[in-house]
């Protein structure tokens, strides 16, 4: 999301000339590094990386992003995760300087457990997931608009919309809205 490891990745923010940058190895070096100090103190099969490499957030998107995210996918499974994450879709913004890397895409290129994620409904995940492009879907912004989402999704209840941007932002709202959406009551059970 145009943080800082997305920063080393993306060709389009590192403009180094040391080890760091220029090829695709040096650009996921900091992230292989990073993966390497964390397995000496946490098992590899408990550690879970994240990517998102169709984002436009913070200037993000590079027109070598599909190759240069498939080739670190392709290191990442060389370390034997318990899962990769990947922001697929366009539902974060998409930068269109490259091809999108779907779920599928990750699904090819690393060799473990893949968790899709991006503004997925119950329909559309158990979609990917039926298709074999994503072993399951996490979800986030629409658990804090439905705390119970889990629920809502197995007993066919209205889900919410998705919580308002500001809330995740606004530190004056003291947290309402962020955390204080009910959980279902079917109309039966208000009128007791």
């Amino acid at each position: 999301n145009g943080y800082l490891i997305d920063q080393f990745l993306q060709s389009s923010t590192n403009k180094r000339t040391d080890k760091y940058g220029g090829s695709f190895e040096n650009r996921a070096r900091f992230l292989m590094e990073i993966v390497d100090a964390v397995k000496t103190v946490v098992p590899s099969h408990r550690i879970g990386v994240r990517l998102a490499p169709n984002g436009a957030f913070a200037g993000m998107g590079s027109e070598d992003n599909y190759e240069m995210f498939k080739y670190t996918m392709e290191q990442l499974s060389e370390h034997k995760l318990g899962y990769l994450a990947i922001l697929d879709g366009f539902g974060f913004g998409y930068t269109d300087k490259c091809r999108l890397t779907t779920a599928f895409d990750a699904k090819t290129a690393f060799k473990g457990i893949v968790m899709a994620n991006n503004n997925y409904t119950r329909d559309t995940a158990e979609g990917v997931v039926r298709s074999g492009s994503a072993d399951l879907v996490g979800f986030g912004r629409l658990y804090i608009s439905n705390p119970d989402l889990a629920e809502r999704f197995q007993n066919d209840w209205p889900v919410n919309p998705e919580a308002p941007r500001e809330v995740y932002y606004n530190s004056a709202l003291g947290g309402k809205g962020y955390n204080d959406f009910p959980f279902y009551q079917a109309k039966d059970e208000l009128s007791n």
